[in-house]
């Protein structure tokens, strides 16, 4: 009797371990995919959030042009001189404060005089400013965070009486409010870095950070949040940080945002409310584990009850279980023993041994399904879905692999002479693609671009690597060029290939590229400068005539030094030859 009660005890105990790993495996597994699922989905609504936050900018900054033009109108439909400005602004300036939210307007003149205006005093344009604005004929928007935000958008002005150039300055805090009524989440903007003296407003600085609190959707609420973020973290939270901050029993995800380039220049920042989905993944784990607790237990005393026949055959079912983990089906199966029964006999440890077999079975199908459908998703993520060519992210990771490679052998051999093979990148940009899709569709745009990649891979070599990089933006990364002045005559063949003929629903059309090339040189080149100097050269090439090629020089001027020719009338290099085929 008490070798039988041992037995039962022993054999409660080993099933009551083997279902407590079980059930820990699981529940861990359970907790990671849920915060995985919460990371990622916290992920895609900041990357959201930038788009909606770019959008709205660009959303104001149209209808702040929009109200220039109409200012810069006269009661006769004419471009009105700086008087009539001064007349109309002075009569309704009030108006248009109260439903344009415009902190001010300037107008300034070519002579260096003080700019007419209305409302705040705000930034002023310098006379370089000014004179590069009449010059080029461009509008120049910038935004100012001192106090408040603002977006400011210079405008040139052509009147008979003298060019002069219209300022409008508008408060950000309106798009904010857009930003919150949109998206349901609170968004702020922190000033630049600056000392605790230069503070406007009182409560609220945060003085880790060194920044001031310019905006919020829900100052109330959320200043108290900002401050215990401040104490506890001397750095930014950034778009990529994953901690969550507790206030009043309520979970906020924190994120900022750079409003321009600057590091310590003025933020945005985004607050989001995750308490549901935090209490959703805590009561999950709970309710995971209760169900885990109460199966180990039932488990356990039903092997308790049975003999040591039973006892053994589970105890190769529990050795096969962790096997199935590994992927070791054959071992599994010689372990859980096939059932010599009919199914109305079977009982409980026959239905686990015929389940266990099941299992394997379907576990080796999945096993392989989840392969097949892995290398499908490699091919889709590092491939364009439209032509098949290398997508921007497979290029990237080839540039950097060989640029490792480059730097590892040029440390390695800095001592060897004599001619080397180079590497080169050439950045393609379609001249005028826009009008194939005006013209002829953008079905007919896809099949235009299918045509490219194709020509464009007829005149490169194996292991040469020819990528697009979204929309009319190819890319072809050669690794090895033994003869300097090799890569001009590749340049040649890929915009002669590209320039030839395609007929496009009855249509013959003709389109040319413009080609920026880059040497990789030397061993300190990054990834980021290589990437901006190709870039710099196509669009040097662009500007230059179109349909050409131009190789990367120090001397070339940056893309600040070249001005804009947005606006501008600019000869196509699209042409419909004939309706007819040839």
């Amino acid at each position: 009797m008490r070798h039988h009660t041992s037995l039962r005890l022993k054999a409660c105990l080993i099933s009551l371990l083997l279902v407590v790993a079980m059930c820990l495996f699981f529940i861990l597994l359970g907790n990671g995919s849920l915060q995985l699922l919460l990371e990622k989905n916290r992920e895609n609504r900041y990357y959201n959030f930038q788009f909606q936050v770019a959008g709205l900018m660009e959303q104001s900054r149209q209808e702040v042009v929009q109200l220039a033009e109409l200012i810069a109108l006269n009661d006769q439909g004419r471009v009105a001189s700086r008087k009539e400005i001064r007349s109309a602004m002075d009569r309704q300036w009030s108006l248009l404060e109260y439903s344009w939210k415009l902190q001010s307007i300037k107008v300034y003149s070519r002579a260096a005089t003080a700019p007419l205006t209305w409302g705040a005093p705000g930034e002023h344009l310098s006379s370089k400013q000014v004179e590069q604005v009449l010059l080029h004929g461009n509008s120049l928007e910038q935004i100012h965070c001192t106090h408040i935000c603002v977006q400011s958008l210079a405008v040139p002005v052509r009147a008979r009486g003298g060019d002069y150039v219209l300022q409008l300055d508008r408060a950000m805090s309106h798009q904010l409010q857009k930003f919150r009524d949109m998206t349901g989440s609170d968004i702020g903007i922190l000033s630049d870095v600056r000392r605790e003296g230069r503070v406007a407003g009182e409560g609220s600085y945060l003085k880790s950070w060194g920044r001031e609190v310019l905006a919020l959707t829900s100052r109330d609420r959320l200043l108290p949040l900002l401050y215990q973020v401040s104490r506890e973290s001397a750095d930014l939270p950034r778009l990529e940080d994953s901690r969550i901050y507790q206030l009043n029993n309520r979970d906020y995800d924190v994120k900022t945002m750079g409003i321009n380039a600057s590091m310590g220049g003025a933020q945005f920042v985004f607050v989001d409310d995750v308490s549901g989905q935090v209490l959703h993944i805590r009561e999950s784990l709970q309710l995971l584990l209760l169900f885990s607790v109460l199966g180990a237990l039932i488990f356990s005393a039903a092997v308790a009850g049975t003999l040591w026949n039973p006892i053994v055959r589970l105890r190769r079912l529990a050795q096969a279980l962790p096997l199935l983990t590994n992927g070791r089906f054959d071992e599994a199966r010689r372990l859980i023993q096939p059932v010599q029964k009919n199914l109305d006999r079977f009982d409980e440890l026959d239905v686990l041994d015929n389940t266990g077999l099941t299992m394997c079975d379907q576990l080796e199908d999945m096993n392989e399904m989840v392969g097949r459908k892995t290398a499908q998703l490699e091919q889709i993520a590092m491939h364009d879905s439209l032509t098949g060519l290398d997508n921007r992210y497979s290029l990237l990771e080839q540039l950097e692999n060989y640029l490792s490679q480059f730097q590892r052998d040029e440390s390695g051999n800095e001592n060897l002479t004599g001619p080397a093979e180079q590497g080169y990148l050439f950045f393609i940009d379609l001249d005028d693609f826009k009008q194939v899709n005006d013209c002829l569709g953008h079905h007919s745009g896809d099949e235009l671009l299918c045509i490219i990649a194709k020509r464009l891979l007829s005149v490169m070599r194996c292991g040469d690597v020819v990528a697009r990089l979204g929309g009319d933006e190819f890319c072809v990364f050669v690794r090895h060029l033994s003869d300097a002045d090799t890569h001009r005559a590749l340049a040649e063949k890929m915009l002669e290939a590209v320039a030839k003929p395609v007929k496009l629903v009855g249509n013959m059309v003709e389109v040319t590229m413009s080609v920026g090339v880059v040497a990789i040189e030397n061993q300190s080149e990054t990834l980021e400068s290589l990437l901006q100097k190709a870039d710099m050269a196509m669009y040097h090439a662009k500007r230059n005539g179109k349909n050409k090629y131009q190789l990367y020089s120090p001397g070339l001027p940056t893309l600040s030094d070249v001005p804009s020719k947005k606006g501008a009338a600019s000869a196509t290099t699209l042409e419909l030859i004939s309706a007819q085929p040839r």
